[in-house]
């Protein structure tokens, strides 16, 4: 480009000639630059369309530029500066997320294993025939009608006895539930 200034005008004007010889010869260039700092062609790509396309937004707003060259050289180190800064505050943020994440998990399995443990207690507390019926429906998947056979009592007597459990395991989980929560 030999006369810069007439080309920032007429750039300023919407001159789709004169941006299409500006990436012409700047486009390889800047996508170079860009590359050799990020280490990836293709990201290193998307900045240079991105720098081109704010010059042409942006070209009205082009009147105090001197030099194209430093102009758009300026724009490629500022934009690989936070291409940088942005990756760096992603990479800190997913770390942090995975050992909040973590340790968060560590905590629910610890509760979970707590409480597991707590009904096992409870159920080895109760009376023979109800911790039988309890163990069948909730450890072995017996049906309630299943229960009632095999024991040899009413449906209905399992299903006191289950209602009877599982309000005994309730009462006590919520005994507790400011410790486990």
């Amino acid at each position: 480009m030999t006369n810069e200034k007439e080309y920032i005008d007429r750039l300023i004007q919407g001159d789709t000639e004169v941006f299409s010889l500006l990436f012409s010869e700047y486009y390889p260039k800047v996508k170079c630059f860009i590359a050799k700092f990020i280490r990836s062609d293709i990201f290193a790509d998307d900045l240079a369309q991105d720098i081109f396309a704010k010059i042409w937004i942006n070209r009205e707003q082009m009147s105090e530029v001197h030099s194209l060259n430093a102009y758009i050289y300026q724009m490629a180190k500022n934009r690989v500066l936070n291409y940088i800064k942005s990756n760096t505050v992603r990479s800190i943020y997913k770390s942090s997320v995975t050992i909040v994440e973590s340790e968060s998990n560590l905590e629910e399995e610890f509760i979970a294993r707590e409480t597991q443990l707590l009904i096992e207690l409870i159920v080895q507390k109760m009376p023979s025939k109800r911790k039988k019926v309890f163990e069948m429906s909730r450890y072995q998947g017996y049906k309630n009608e299943d229960i009632a056979i095999k024991l040899k009592i009413s449906k209905k007597t399992v299903e006191n006895h289950l209602n009877i459990a599982l309000n005994e395991i309730k009462k006590a989980l919520l005994s507790i539930g400011a410790l486990l929560y």
